[in-house]
């Protein structure tokens, strides 16, 4: 009796080991959304949906610009999801807080960026549990991409910065021949020529929520007489652009600030 009650137990051991082992591990993330081919799919209709989405396609217009870093985005994005959801990926990219700093992404433009990603999701109909799973796992990095909002003035680096940038303008502007004719006198007497600059750099930091004060002329009686065309005005643009690029100004404070300027062109235009 005693050796039948052993046997039943070491029987329903047995059975018992069996079923564990034959019982699945449960499925990462990872395998869940499809792996590297489904991830890829997803993170590519993401970035069209960013690309798409006038709310926030600004802090991506450099990337978009240029297909080397625009591939290495999608790539380190591809990898991050992966490693980040249990795949063998490795991402080496920046951290979230490195990557993102002085870009003053708020808490509106996350919201958005994680909208677009919710319609990819959708698109390719991630299942709700591994929709929110990586939804999740985004949400834990908010607070390393999401910065105190900042006047333009401290997104510009403030007046050493805009200094900088305003040098470079002129240098550029004295070297494009669609335009400098307009600057000859003011090239041609440094005392002249330092006024501009310092007037330059107190209307831009003043303007942008800085401690300077602009003492000139309003924008259309200094030009009034001057027959400045469209074309000149934008001529002008694209040298304060070249000067903005040379000194790596990201792209939400560099279309603030052009549009800035955009506002003044009524005013500087066929006076």
């Amino acid at each position: 009796m005693k050796k039948t009650v052993y046997l039943l137990l070491a029987g329903a051991l047995f059975f018992t080991a069996c079923k564990e082992t034959m019982e699945e591990a449960p499925k990462s993330l990872y395998v869940r959304l499809g792996g590297n081919a489904a991830i890829q799919a997803v993170i590519d209709q993401f970035i069209t949906n960013v690309a798409g989405d006038t709310r926030i396609n600004i802090f991506f217009a450099d990337a978009a610009a240029d297909p080397a870093r625009l591939k290495k985005l999608r790539d380190n994005l591809v990898n991050q999801v992966g490693m980040a959801t249990g795949g063998p990926e490795k991402y080496t990219g920046l951290d979230m807080k490195t990557a993102h700093k002085g870009m003053n992404i708020q808490e509106a433009d996350f919201n958005a960026l994680v909208d677009d990603l919710s319609k990819a999701l959708d698109k390719f109909s991630v299942p709700m549990t591994e929709k929110n799973e990586l939804l999740g796992a985004l949400a834990t990095m908010k607070a390393d991409i999401v910065e105190p909002n900042a006047s333009l003035y401290v997104q510009l680096g403030g007046n050493a910065a805009i200094s900088a940038v305003i040098d470079q303008f002129i240098t550029n502007v004295a070297g494009d021949t669609r335009i400098n004719a307009f600057f000859a006198d003011a090239a041609a007497n440094p005392t002249r020529l330092m006024k501009l600059r310092n007037n330059l750099i107190n209307q831009v930091g003043m303007a942008t929520g800085g401690p300077e004060k602009y003492t000139g002329l309003d924008m259309k009686t200094a030009h009034k007489g001057m027959g400045i065309s469209e074309a000149d005005f934008n001529a002008l643009v694209e040298d304060l652009v070249k000067s903005l690029d040379k000194f790596k100004v990201l792209p939400k404070p560099k279309s603030q600030l052009l549009g800035a300027l955009a506002a003044m062109k009524t005013d500087i235009v066929g006076q």
